[in-house]
């Protein structure tokens, strides 16, 4: 089953933004999980999509190693943000708000050198 490309490409960011709607309007377990699930939902396709189209495969490079899981890396960011909105959501301490800031600029600054690093290099041909 094939979508259109602009259905397809933006699906992840869908899921992301129901997430956001629920955790806005709603207040109640059943629908933190369900967004949960939506977000997770998302995080899934998009490392997916990062996956099969990534240039710098390192698995060919016997010498590289990871300091942690590449199951882990390949997620942190996302647990970045989804620790930094939960900490906006229920905290209520100025200091527990700078941290979930501090979170989400860090979860963005590693997703933008991960795009930036997986692209292919511009040639001079």
């Amino acid at each position: 089953m094939f979508y259109p490309k602009f259905i397809y490409e933006n699906l992840p960011y869908a899921y992301f933004m129901v997430c956001a709607y629920l955790l806005a309007f709603y207040d109640s377990w059943a629908v933190f999980f369900s967004a949960g699930l939506f977000y997770c939902a998302g995080c899934v396709t998009l490392v997916t999509r990062s996956s099969f189209r990534r240039i710098d495969r390192f698995k060919d490079n016997p010498g590289h190693k990871n300091a942690i899981p590449e199951f882990l890396y390949e997620y942190l960011p996302y647990i970045y943000v989804a620790v930094a909105m939960s900490l906006v959501l229920k905290a209520t301490l100025p200091a527990l708000h700078f941290v979930a800031f501090c979170l989400m600029i860090f979860a963005l600054r590693n997703l933008l050198l991960r795009k930036n690093n997986r692209r292919k290099p511009k040639s001079l041909f």
